[in-house]
């Protein structure tokens, strides 16, 4: 019969609409344990980057400090050889004090050429430190690097969103139209035996008068 027809109908659309809440809560959790995963690779991630950066830069701090030591070393050795060339010039400069007061004119040639000899010797070489400019190459390409590593960064975070897996969940809109509630038309039967007595039915049990 015509009713069994609309039941049948009706129970094929509760169906398939069960259908589809049970796809769409399986999206749901489908998006949440994509979601929760992509967060603890992120996670992750973030921190080997982290963890690598960190040896870097112990390795670059490292490296500096050798360079330190390096540099303070033959620095301290410079300084010794200069104090030791001070010494002797002093000790010099007395002798020439206390030969200036001699009446021996022999002992005074001799004592003369003597020091004449000893002043031969060639000084230290020259040492100049500008502190500023000692690890400016080191400070350089750290800063270029940095430069590099964010502008890459700032390139490769902007196709994230591209790349991120979409999920869109359209749900109907409010009917507003006549098209719009013609989707959910679906035809109704009345059953003669069940309906008012001051109503009558017409067209096959389909349209009602007072």
């Amino acid at each position: 019969s015509e009713l069994k027809e609309e039941q049948m109908k009706s129970q094929q659309r509760i169906q398939e609409k069960q259908k589809k809440v049970q796809e769409l809560k399986q999206a749901v959790n489908t998006i949440k344990l994509s979601a929760q995963t992509a967060v603890e690779d992120s996670e992750r991630i973030f921190t080997e980057l982290i963890s690598s950066m960190e040896k870097k830069r112990s390795e670059v701090t490292e490296l500096i400090r050798a360079q330190e030591k390096a540099e303070l070393s033959r620095a301290e050795r410079l300084l010794e050889q200069l104090e030791q060339e001070i010494a002797d010039l002093q000790r010099r400069l007395t002798e020439l004090e206390q030969l200036s007061h001699t009446h021996d004119h022999i002992q005074f040639l001799k004592s003369l050429q003597s020091l004449s000899v000893s002043s031969g010797r060639e000084d230290s070489p020259s040492i100049t430190v500008n502190q500023h400019l000692l690890f400016d190459g080191v400070r350089k390409s750290l800063s270029d690097l940095k430069k590099r590593l964010e502008e890459f960064c700032q390139e490769e975070f902007l196709k994230i969103p591209r790349r991120a897996a979409a999920v869109q969940m359209i749900l109907p809109s409010e009917p507003k139209s006549r098209e719009d509630f013609l989707h959910y038309f679906c035809d109704l039967t009345l059953d003669p035996k069940t309906v008012h007595s001051n109503l009558i039915l017409s067209e096959k049990n389909r349209a009602v008068t007072y």
